[in-house]
């Protein structure tokens, strides 16, 4: 059964994790390399697997005006380096969180549309799903 969008959200923290308000679409990507273990006469290569990582990214409203803003939080925590706890719901029951560094942080304010953030997140080891 397909699930309808609205009901996601990123949220930053790790006991009580808070909504991060503005973020308009989410998307994460898991990948692990595959090493080639073919032996020389073989038809059919063959691999094993190797190291897992993942990233993600989210664009939304821009919202930093106070302080308390989960935004501005992101924001700090790109400028000062530091890794974040970060939730990324499907819906009420279903979500994948992580520790993250924020590898990208972009903010766009054209003259004829709502001011814009974009925030991309590399995983800092494992991501669980729930």
């Amino acid at each position: 059964m397909a699930i309808a969008g609205k009901g996601g959200k990123l949220a930053i923290g790790a006991s009580d994790p808070i909504k991060v308000v503005g973020i308009k679409s989410w998307s994460l990507d898991l990948s692990l390399d595959t090493l080639e273990t073919t032996e020389l006469g073989s038809d059919w290569k063959t691999y094993i697997s190797g190291l897992k990582e993942w990233t993600a990214s989210c664009d939304g409203d821009y919202d930093v005006q106070t302080v308390d803003s989960v935004q501005n939080t992101l924001q700090e925590a790109y400028l000062n380096g530091t890794e974040v706890e970060a939730s990324f719901f499907v819906d009420d029951t279903h979500s994948y969180a992580g520790k993250a560094i924020i590898s990208s942080l972009s903010v766009e304010d054209p003259v004829d549309d709502v001011v814009n953030i974009s925030i991309e997140f590399t995983g800092n080891g494992a991501i669980s799903f729930s």
